[in-house]
């Protein structure tokens, strides 16, 4: 009988926060109880360079940018994460994004994946390569890319790099795929980022059951 995929679980390592998504009324508070708290830990170490008032505003504006933006989705059972390294910066480093795709087999996904490089010229990519890789939730098929945002100057004006990571996550005996999506918010935020998401997938766990 068909298995299908009926929840997941991303354990987070450090400088890693999950996102109360599903819960939007939420958000704010959260945002702004955890930017302090984040912000209070890095000034008990002497990392503080910009008064931690000041840090911890504009970290939870980040944070509540990121939670708004993945609730706007309207997706369901959307988990997600935001990474802050450096909290003397009072930014948001990266986010991630978890939902399960049913009836996706590793084969569909791969293939829309190598179209996605393919025609990567057309979306303003400026780089997109095709990945593959394990995790002990299944097989993984993966896009890294760098994707260029022009301002309202046009093709002409200076873009924006963001760098892009596509992973899909295929437990053996479903038909179900899991993808996680991360965005870096500037290029050199990771050393490797497709190693470094890949390296997430440690945390996750899977969970199947009879349909």
């Amino acid at each position: 009988m068909t298995r299908r995929i009926a929840g997941f679980e991303l354990r987070l390592p450090e400088s890693w926060y999950a996102v109360p998504t599903e819960a939007p009324d939420l958000v704010g508070d959260w945002a702004r109880s955890t930017a302090a708290g984040i912000v209070a830990e890095a000034g008990t170490s002497g990392g503080l360079d910009v008064p931690a008032e000041e840090l911890a505003t504009s970290l939870a504006a980040e944070l509540e940018d990121v939670g708004r933006a993945v609730a706007d989705t309207g997706i369901p059972g959307l988990v997600t994460a935001a990474l802050v390294r450096r909290p003397e910066l009072g930014v948001v480093d990266a986010m991630v994004t978890v939902t399960a795709q049913p009836d996706l087999a590793q084969e569909e996904f791969a293939a829309q994946l190598a179209a996605g490089v393919e025609s990567s010229q057309e979306h303003d990519y400026a780089f997109a390569s095709r990945f593959d890789g394990t995790s002990d939730s299944g097989a993984v098929e993966g896009l890294h890319a760098m994707i260029t945002h022009f301002g309202e100057l046009g093709d002409d004006a200076s873009g924006v790099l963001e760098e892009r990571v596509v992973l899909g996550v295929f437990p053996p005996a479903t038909p179900d795929m899991v993808e996680v999506t991360a965005v870096a918010r500037s290029v050199g935020t990771f050393d490797d980022m497709p190693q470094e998401i890949l390296d997430l997938l440690v945390g996750l766990t899977v969970e199947t059951e009879t349909a």
